[in-house]
């Protein structure tokens, strides 16, 4: 195993040091070194590179004053590296801070001040709300965000907006399907409408950042970028195989490098990394686990307070997760080879990304999803850890369940909590759950 070499860890060290560029980068500042701490001890991969420069590179652009420009977990940003802006995908902070339960104090200030609760607005993006009234949350140039996959989401984005009065564009995603004519769900509407928003997107941000728009350095991202959701095609191909070849946390490091550094040369390393390594694994027959078992279906994102959680499930139960809905990348490769083209594929793109495709329209999408997930993967039992405010995900994950027991009779645990939050579910109730499903229904 290749660890971080002493010299290289001392300069990633020192770039942790002094000023980012303001009070509002403290925290950030902290995560970065956190993680540097944990990555000292750990095998040095692509992806613990990549993780180290999301973080470097917001106190880049602050320092060298390139626009950055905060966004959402449901978009890819390569529009924004073709314009050499810095993009923050937010929730690493929102969302960063739940393993070490630092968004907590955040959550109760929000309640204190009367701004919603576990039940109405989820702790992805609350906590966001709380540090940015206390002085904390970073402040970025701009603020980009979609209206989907809930009302939450786009709410506390909207707040955060008229906090900070930071320029703000949002798109709006259709219902509708856009690729098979011969659906019910079919509007021909539905792709130009998401293209000649993102169009007017590229106008707004000339005008914001006074940064033109380059037809080829954008082609040339498109490129990129449909070289790494090859890679995280073959990548998710690989995953059928038995045993698994890769652990369970595998494939959120796809996702996560397609939402912060889509259509860049890191996403492009990263995913190849991947699936190298689950080719390799593939070839010499080893597991991503021991003498794998089970393998569970997990549509739904993972619980991220208990960093440990998929970890206990491969070591105490035998079972593998194969992937969870952030990790099961769906966007394919397009042809890109002319720029509009390459407006089509980001188009697309923005439509069938991670969450987007399975939760932006009629339950039917989520239903056929995972009744797909589950025979294409050879699943043995689908656990999904329901977030409190997810109303509109509760009523399409039950009828989703009755869907895959009905067809495969593979049974489904569905239970609430909050995975941002331990007060409300602990991890102890979590694993107790889980353990008593594979336990007394699985097996």
């Amino acid at each position: 195993m290749k660890k971080l070499d002493e010299e290289v860890y001392q300069e990633y060290k020192k770039m942790g040091r002094g000023n980012w560029g303001g009070k509002d980068l403290i925290i950030w500042k902290a995560l970065y070194n956190g993680f540097l701490t944990i990555a000292k001890d750990e095998e040095f991969t692509p992806f613990t590179k990549f993780m180290l420069n999301i973080f470097l590179d917001v106190r880049k652009a602050r320092k060298e004053g390139i626009p950055i420009i905060m966004h959402p977990f449901n978009y890819a940003p390569e529009l924004f590296h073709a314009m050499d802006l810095s993009p923050f995908m937010q929730e690493i902070f929102s969302v960063g801070l739940a393993p070490l339960h630092l968004n907590e104090g955040y959550i109760d200030y929000t309640n204190t001040i009367g701004y919603g609760d576990n039940p109405t607005l989820c702790n992805a993006q609350r906590p966001l709300i709380g540090a940015q009234q206390q002085g904390a949350a970073p402040i970025p140039d701009l603020l980009f965000y979609l209206s989907t996959p809930c009302n939450s989401l786009a709410m506390n984005y909207q707040v955060y907006s008229y906090l900070t009065k930071i320029p703000t564009y949002n798109i709006d995603i259709p219902y509708w399907d856009y690729d098979d004519q011969n659906s019910e769900f079919y509007d021909e509407k539905t792709l130009d409408y998401v293209n000649q928003q993102l169009k007017s997107l590229i106008a707004w941000l000339e005008d914001k950042t006074k940064r033109e728009f380059n037809p080829e350095k954008f082609q040339m991202t498109m490129t990129n970028l449909n070289q790494a959701r090859e890679y995280i095609l073959e990548f998710n191909e690989l995953l059928k195989v038995k045993p698994c070849p890769m652990p369970s946390i595998a494939g959120f490091a796809n996702w996560l490098a397609m939402v912060t550094k889509g259509g860049t040369s890191e996403g492009v390393e990263v995913t190849k990394y991947n699936r190298d390594t689950a080719a390799e694994n593939v070839k010499q027959g080893i597991g991503g686990i021991e003498d794998e078992k089970l393998r569970i279906a997990w549509p739904y994102t993972h619980v991220f307070f208990d960093r440990d959680l998929l970890t206990w499930i491969e070591e105490t139960l035998q079972a593998v997760v194969i992937m969870d809905l952030l990790g099961y990348y769906p966007v394919l490769p397009h042809d890109v080879s002319t720029v509009d083209k390459c407006y089509e594929s980001l188009a697309k793109g923005t439509l069938d990304f991670s969450m987007v495709g399975t939760c932006r329209g009629m339950a039917e999408l989520y239903v056929e999803f995972l009744l797909n997930y589950v025979k294409d993967y050879s699943i043995d039992a689908v656990i999904i850890p329901m977030q409190f405010a997810c109303k509109h995900a509760y009523s399409i994950t039950r009828v989703a369940a009755e869907a895959v027991r009905d067809q495969t009779g593979i049974p489904t645990l569905i239970f609430g909590c909050d995975p941002y939050d331990s007060r409300e579910v602990t991890s102890e109730t979590i694993r107790e759950k889980i353990s008593e499903f594979i336990t007394q229904v699985v097996l």
